[in-house]
Order: structure tokens, then sequence, then C-alpha cells
């Protein structure tokens, strides 16, 4: 969804048909006539809502990690150090996959993916959690 070629009113777009088709087969999976027969005690209907439901969260959270653009700054951005406030520098070029970390949530896994920075004064690497953040942030 960082796409600079895709408007944000585009990407939010393509993102709510993506959520609109998820969704969809989530009811389907609840009414569709040949798994009716999955379907008989109320514990087997709440448990089929349960896992439908945990599975939009995550795909729901999983995406709007996704679009943060917090998350991948612009190379031109100036991004302070959380110790000194001085500018820092990007520590990989942009072409180089963003650095990761797969977070555990009650209803699955969501992959993180932010890109790192370097004080060169402080000399620490960080990621940046956005504009609040500043020097002790």
């Amino acid at each position: 969804m960082n796409d600079p070629a895709t408007s944000p009113e585009d990407a939010i777009g393509a993102l709510r048909r993506q959520f609109l088709s998820h969704a969809a087969a989530a009811f389907d999976l609840m009414f569709h006539p040949d798994h009716q027969a999955d379907l008989v005690t109320f514990e087997q209907r709440e448990r089929r809502v349960h896992e439908l439901s945990a599975d939009l969260e995550a795909w729901l959270l999983q995406q709007h990690v996704n679009s943060d653009p917090l998350a991948c700054p612009k190379q031109e951005a100036t991004v302070p150090c959380p110790h000194c406030g001085k500018p820092a520098q990007p520590v990989v070029r942009p072409e180089r996959p963003l650095s990761h970390r797969t977070v555990t949530i009650q209803e699955g896994e969501v992959t993180l993916k932010r890109r790192q920075w370097r004080c060169t004064t402080c000399r620490v690497a960080f990621f940046p959690s956005g504009p609040q953040a500043g020097p002790g942030g």
C-alpha cells in the first residue's frame, strides 16, 4: 500500500475490496449449504464463528500494519534519534527488504516490517515509532 504510484484512496479502495472478498469467503463458510452438516450444535456454530472472526481479525491487523507509512519513511524523510534528537540515517538501502519480526497475537501471528535507522552520534540503531517519538521517546 506504500506504492508511490498509487494514491491513498486507490490503495484503500483496493484493500476494501480484498476485505470484502475475505469477509464473503467467511460468510460462505458459515452459511453455504455444503458446510451446514458441520454446524449442527450451538458449540460447533460458536467455534466456527470464533475461527472466522479470528481469521478476519488477524487479516485486518496485518493489513493495517502493512499500510503504516511510518514503517518505511521516505528516503528523504528526517527521522530523529530517540535519544539525542539529531537526524538519523537509514541502515539499509531502499531496494533491500525491510527488517521484520513476527508477533504472536491472540488469534495468530502478524509480521511487522520496518526500516531500521542509525544515529551516528549516539551509535544506536532503532526503529522509529512515529512522530510523537523524540529524545527519550
